[in-house]
């Protein structure tokens, strides 16, 4: 079989916090870029210098699977998820070619520092330790390592240091040292591995193309005396992780959104009445503090709301009525429950392909798909649970649901045939080149709840007035 050249060689770059020194790096290397920068809504680039040399913009958590299952030859992310990856699937076809020494950080378990907790009783203990983490599969070898005889593994989107000591003993987290540790009001149990930036490669690409050009090119800039991509970067402030405040035995947990969401729950909750303090953009804390003395707040990922409430750890929170649904067809028995419908933050959750599909409507594609055009039918998203059920109802017979960790437009169409998207105005598909063809659901914000608390002796009237509170602060404007 002939060997590949350069002409098709695919690379996958990063988004986001890696973007600027990485975009440096390649220009070091003379691949000619242009539109790989801060400001680009161009997803898809091809490399000046390199005819033939193409590159996609991924969310670098999705970088080393995309590699590993051959999308792309090359890609360049943070080696803490290559470590994730190969922890969970040791035979993946993917390999770190080259560190690129910048986005240097550590992964820790760690626990409050109010814990004392030490390793030896961790080991020795009978207890079932609580584990939070980004990082399911580096958090389960690490309590393996450390012969824990009892230990549950919650995977989250993320904000894990948020989580002990109220909700989890411990957080398998990344921190840039062990300083920007402790100044999340945690500290050191287990040191699990060191990460930095890296370029990774999918061994069938190394086997059975000739990439010299391009490895040749990484190698002259890895090797250069000037390497302004790893000049200090600057310190970067979490969100304040303060311990003081610690709940009291029968107060009812709320759990507020951070990230996009947080501006405008903010917003809502300044109808509610109660007043807050530390949840604002100037002062975001993740225990923020309210007027109400048997109230306790936490502020963590929407994503992560309805797995936290069905396991007892939050009475309440205030997330997407997405996110509810793909929780609840993952588990439908589960006791969470919509409580109130709160009107903000509304998306369609829409069934997205390419313009070039002849397909207009999710019965044409199935037409397509049945006649053998696209076997599997690849369908990318990050609502795994929601696209499964209705891929099912619409009566697909074959297909493969791809997580994603966001960016999804840009899988379409090279890497997958429809996506399962939030959108607004449909404004960023229409940039991409994409169409709507199916609408599953409206969403907006909305107060869930555990039905138990609903339930429970002394939360129970205390949980009634807020759902009061929160459903009055709809219908103000």
């Amino acid at each position: 079989m002939p060997r590949r050249t350069i002409a098709d060689t695919r690379l996958a770059l990063p988004k986001g916090k890696m973007l600027a020194r990485t975009s440096l790096f390649l220009s070091s290397s003379g691949l000619g870029f242009d539109n790989y920068n801060s400001g680009t809504r161009i997803y898809r680039m091809r490399s000046q210098a390199m005819p033939g040399l193409t590159a996609k913009m991924l969310n670098e958590r999705d970088i080393p699977v995309q590699v590993a299952v051959g999308n792309y030859d090359f890609g360049i992310c943070s080696s803490d998820w290559l470590q994730e990856l190969l922890t969970r699937y040791p035979a993946s076809r993917v390999l770190k070619i080259a560190d690129l020494g910048y986005d240097i950080s550590d992964i820790y378990m760690a626990c409050a520092t109010s814990s004392d907790i030490s390793q030896q009783a961790m080991a020795g203990g009978t207890a079932a330790w609580r584990i939070v983490t980004e990082y399911p599969a580096m958090a389960e070898a690490a309590a393996y390592k450390m012969r824990l005889k009892r230990y549950r593994i919650f995977p989250c989107w993320g904000s894990t240091e948020a989580y002990p000591p109220e909700n989890a003993d411990f957080s398998v987290l990344r921190v840039r040292n062990e300083d920007a540790l402790r100044s999340l009001n945690l500290k050191p149990v287990r040191r699990i591995c060191g990460s930095n930036a890296c370029i990774i490669a999918n061994c069938n690409s190394l086997q059975n193309s000739d990439c010299s050009g391009l490895l040749e090119r990484f190698a002259a800039s890895a090797s250069t005396k000037n390497k302004p991509w790893q000049a200090p970067e600057k310190t970067v402030f979490a969100v304040n992780n303060n311990l003081a405040g610690s709940a009291r035995a029968g107060d009812v947990w709320l759990a507020l959104a951070d990230g996009h969401q947080q501006v405008h729950t903010e917003t809502f909750m300044q109808k509610t009445g109660i007043r807050l303090e530390g949840y604002s953009k100037s002062d975001l804390r993740r225990r923020p503090s309210c007027d109400i003395d048997w109230l306790s707040i936490k502020v963590i990922r929407p994503q992560d709301m309805p797995q936290q409430v069905a396991s007892g750890n939050f009475d309440l929170a205030i997330t997407g009525r997405d996110w509810l649904l793909d929780h609840l067809y993952q588990f439908p028995s589960s006791p969470v429950a919509e409580l109130a419908n709160l009107g903000f933050g509304w998306v369609r959750i829409v069934a997205v392909v390419s313009q070039d599909i002849p397909a207009d409507s999710i019965g044409s594609l199935r037409d397509l798909a049945a006649a053998g055009k696209m076997v599997p039918l690849r369908v990318a998203t990050e609502y795994i649970n929601i696209a499964d059920r209705y891929l099912r109802d619409k009566h697909i017979a074959r297909y493969r649901v791809i997580p994603t960790w966001g960016a999804t437009e840009v899988y379409l169409p090279e890497d997958a045939d429809m996506l399962i998207e939030n959108t607004e105005t449909g404004q960023t598909l229409s940039r991409h080149k994409l169409k709507i063809i199916d609408t599953l659901f409206e969403s907006t914000a909305c107060l869930i709840g555990n039905k138990r608390s609903l339930e429970q002796r002394g939360k129970k009237d205390k949980i009634n007035s807020l759902i009061r509170l929160f459903r009055e602060a709809v219908s103000k404007k």
